[in-house]
């Protein structure tokens, strides 16, 4: 993915590159077994683990395979998740969107807007036609941030993911740049 990642606003976020300096929300993020209760890997056990995840991730922005955006709070700065467009297909203009956020922000709106801020820009300056999502069928928050933001559910992956000890389902979701 060689597309700029420019600095997007909402009202209460800036949506800016990943740093080497977002170690604390990656530790707090990572190493927390209730945020990963439905995200495709295991809670790791301590803060160089959560480097490990940041460094492989800051990698990737780093050869152009994913474009990687830290939603940090306007009023100080604190990274407090992050938004990813991955498997970006040029011939195609599609890419899947990945995000995470820190537990003590949930059910406070911030991923509704820095989700629709970088649909947006995915929609508008990267002309994508297409964005997917794969979503823990039982993650019944993020379902519904995806339905909010008029993603539509596509399909169901049987066993896709191995999390805490056992085989989960993915559910795939679509949406179209006309909102379809």
């Amino acid at each position: 993915m060689s597309d700029a990642l420019p600095l997007l606003e909402t009202p209460r976020l800036r949506l800016r590159p990943l740093t080497p300096g977002d170690l604390d929300a990656f530790e707090e993020i990572f190493t927390d077994r209730e945020t990963l209760l439905y995200w495709s890997g295991d809670p790791v056990p301590d803060r160089a683990a959560a480097k490990g995840i940041l460094d492989r991730e800051l990698e990737w922005v780093a050869k152009g395979q994913a474009l990687t955006w830290a939603p940090a709070l306007r009023t100080t700065g604190e990274a407090i998740g992050k938004v990813t467009l991955f498997h970006h297909d040029k011939v195609n203009r599609r890419a899947e969107l990945g995000y995470i956020i820190a537990r003590r922000h949930w059910r406070q709106g911030y991923m509704t807007e820095a989700l629709g801020a970088v649909v947006e820009h995915a929609y508008g300056a990267m002309d994508l036609h297409r964005l997917e999502a794969d979503v823990d069928p039982d993650n019944a928050a993020s379902l519904a941030l995806l339905e909010r933001l008029g993603f539509a559910r596509e399909g169901r992956c049987r066993q896709r993911g191995f999390v805490l000890g056992e085989w989960r389902d993915s559910l795939l979701f679509g949406r179209l740049r006309d909102g379809a």
